[in-house]
């Protein structure tokens, strides 16, 4: 039976908390640079320009690293001499599209048997310590095992960051496990593998199950007090990038530019999902994940997830917290169940310092692990108000903003400002102080009606009478935009696929289709305009099955769909 399905779209590389998208990927990948690419002479694709053209084809990877092995060896990792990591960035160079396709370079720096390997990408030179015949296989020397001068040489250099691959107990000079906090390591390392592997898998079908376990080093790693955020790594041996299984370091990045996806990660603004397509938004009193802050309140968390299949739904969200530099693991702090949204409140006291992370497990057993929020509770409140709440949220078109407040001696006026950028404020409302004898409390509402969707910030500023002033925390709510609706025609289809799409601007786009297995199979180049749009697809030669239906315009996947094809 044909018929036709009426769906709203999720862009899945779409707003999140409206400056920030969505991009899915992978950091930790090899070619024949150094010891990967173990098939290339029955695939084809050897070097990094090809397994980066090979990435790309695979669904919901917007972005890919290639980190091959920083050193030669004619047993365990043969294949990196210095001319070709100057090779492979260029090569990295010519396969990025910004907007598109992000394609980076870097190297997987170390040995197992002597430290653990440490993912480092925004290296322009080759750092190692290896002489072949005569001459050194480096750019920059630092030696084998010497953890602490290479974290210093990477600070050195503007804009890199590193990742710790399959963290072991005892790995980078016993960084977690014994060594004293290093404040340089803790300004180089952006992320550690909660999950890696499977390295010489040659499924190329998505079908390997979720790779393995690396939890308990992430959770050392917060407890000795290092801010780092949780990836999943392939660390593909073989030409399956992308393709292994559906797990995905995912990054809430402004657009899908490497320097974005670069400063994205040197920001700890990613998570690590078993789920190639799940959206989560996790903030802690407005401050995304990643963010080290202080505040004057209570914590207040939230998390939001969205994931277009309908099976995948939420089976529970957990709250971790611990205190950065105790030693002692994080521990719940909250959980629910059956929902994809969770509201909670940790009461804090001044001079408090903790981290929060969420933990997702979906009914299929997928767990996703956002970065956490570190946050200190200052010590001193504002000398002029006992602020105890402050609070935003959406209602329908409008955005409610309220507050309750003591202690008003000496206080003129309570400014209302807002902002979309959360850098340049502006007043919306300015308030009398209701209550000024410093007995009791006051509470305080402002409607901000229909205001165009987006993101808004909303602080606090206190002014004294004599014109001294002091500001709150800043809180967050988003106004969501109505979703445009697709017609998707016919489904189950047989000749072609049709869809109907209002656009919300005029745009050049790229439709894709992709089989059950995530492997590219027709691609289109349209126009997206903002009127009612109409396209139809050929799929003349598709064999019968699931298919995926994505259309990305310019740094934004705006509609992810299936399909069946008879």
């Amino acid at each position: 039976m044909k018929y036709f399905i009426i769906l709203f779209f999720i862009a899945l590389t779409g707003t999140a908390n409206a400056q920030y998208n969505f991009y899915y990927g992978n950091l930790h990948s090899h070619t024949d640079y150094s010891d990967g690419n173990k098939d290339a002479l029955t695939t084809g694709v050897a070097d990094p320009a090809g397994s980066f053209a090979y990435a790309k084809n695979s669904y919901h990877i917007d972005f890919w690293g290639i980190s091959e092995h920083n050193h030669f060896s004619s047993t365990n990792n043969p294949g990196m001499l210095l001319p070709k990591y100057s090779q492979g960035l260029t090569q990295a160079d010519q396969a990025n599209q910004n907007g598109s396709f992000v394609a980076m370079y870097g190297m997987e720096w170390g040995t197992i048997s002597e430290g653990g390997h440490v993912l480092t990408y925004g290296s322009p030179s080759l750092i190692g310590w290896e002489t072949i015949s005569g001459s050194p296989n480096y750019n920059i020397f630092c030696a084998k095992g010497d953890y602490p001068s290479y974290w210093n040489i990477l600070n050195a250099m503007t804009n890199t960051f590193s990742t710790l691959a399959h963290p072991q107990p005892g790995d980078y000079g016993n960084l977690m496990n014994g060594a004293p906090f290093s404040p340089a390591a803790d300004m180089n390392i952006a992320g550690s593998a909660i999950r890696s592997g499977g390295a010489f898998s040659t499924t190329n079908n998505y079908t390997d199950p979720p790779a393995t376990l690396y939890e308990d080093q992430f959770m050392l790693s917060l407890a000795k007090g290092y801010h780092v955020g949780p990836a999943i790594d392939h660390d593909n041996h073989y030409t399956t990038f992308g393709r292994t299984n559906k797990g995905r370091t995912v990054v809430l990045a402004r657009s899908l530019h490497r320097d974005s996806i670069i400063a994205a990660f040197r920001q700890r603004r990613f998570y690590a999902s078993d789920d190639w397509n799940t959206q989560v938004n996790f903030n802690v009193n407005g401050n995304l994940m990643g963010t080290v802050n202080t505040t004057l309140l209570n914590s207040s968390l939230n998390v939001s997830v969205t994931d277009i299949d309908p099976t995948d739904v939420v089976s529970n969200i957990k709250i971790y917290y611990g205190i950065p530099g105790s030693g002692a693991l994080p521990t719940l702090l909250g959980s629910n169940s059956g929902s994809g949204t969770f509201a909670f409140t940790h009461s804090t006291n001044n001079n408090d310092k903790f981290y929060y992370y969420a933990k997702i497990t979906q009914n299929d057993g997928d767990i996703i692990w956002t970065a956490p929020v570190w946050i200190q509770r200052q010590s001193t409140v504002s000398p002029v108000t006992l602020l105890t709440s402050f609070n935003a949220y959406p209602d329908n078109k409008n955005i409610m903003v309220d507050w309750t407040a003591g202690n008003l001696a000496g206080l003129g006026s309570i400014d209302l400002e807002y902002s979309v950028n959360n850098i340049s404020f502006s007043t919306l409302a300015v308030f009398p102080p209701q209550n000024t004898s410093g007995i009791g409390s006051s509470y305080y509402h402002y409607t901000h009606v229909s205001p165009p969707p987006n993101l808004y910030y909303y602080r606090l500023k206190f002014i004294k009478t004599d014109n001294t002033f002091s500001y709150s925390d800043t809180v967050s709510a988003r106004l969501s935009q109505d979703l445009p609706v697709i017609t998707i025609f016919p489904n189950p289809a047989t000749e072609k696929i049709s869809f109907i799409y209002t656009g919300l601007k005029d745009s050049k786009a790229v439709l894709n289709i992709y089989n059950s297995d995530g492997r590219l199979s027709r691609s289109k180049e349209i126009f997206i305009s903002q009127n009612e749009n109409t396209y139809s697809v050929d799929l003349a030669g598709l064999p019968t099955g699931l298919y995926f239906l994505t259309v990305q315009q310019p740094d934004l996947r705006i509609i992810d769909t299936k399909f069946i094809k008879n």
